[in-house]
């Protein structure tokens, strides 16, 4: 087996960018630093949704910040393109996360994973399965008690 087969760029061999279609996006910091999960940073990332939705980019719906990564439901809207509004939303956000912690270089990990969904009971599950993620990794044992999360809907 040919290891070049499972290099990330293999990952975006025919990838396609639905408009208004349901995603669920991974992003993963550089070397996995645990660097995120704090009140700042999380507001960043935060803001950096709310910049990417009111330049009717995308639509969030959740997005969940853990230390070394970040859960994001999200509609693609109208004429544009995932992996740019993706792109945009990890250069900003870098920016603003390396000024706010004095530091250089990559934030980010070079690429994302990405899920199409394709009906309600599949962002339903995704939803919960984010808001389920700092549970599962033993940071809180309730999710509720976890402060880096946001979403549209109210979860109980």
């Amino acid at each position: 087996m040919n290891t070049h087969e499972y290099r990330s760029s293999n990952l975006r061999k025919g990838r396609v960018s639905l408009q208004n279609t349901y995603y669920h996006i991974i992003f993963c910091t550089h070397k996995r630093q645990k660097i995120l999960a704090n009140k700042e940073v999380s507001s960043i990332i935060f803001n950096t949704f709310d910049w990417l939705q009111t330049d009717k980019r995308l639509e969030w719906i959740c997005i969940m910040v853990m230390p070394d990564h970040v859960h994001s439901v999200i509609k693609l809207e109208k004429n544009h393109v995932l992996s740019k509004v993706v792109q945009s939303m990890k250069l900003f956000s870098a920016r603003k996360i390396n000024q706010h912690l004095s530091r250089e270089g990559s934030l980010w990990q070079k690429g994302y994973s990405d899920w199409g969904i394709r009906n309600v009971p599949t962002l339903n599950r995704i939803i919960r399965y984010c808001y389920m993620n700092p549970v599962r990794e033993g940071l809180v044992k309730n999710p509720g008690d976890y402060p880096f999360w946001q979403c549209i809907y109210e979860m109980v």
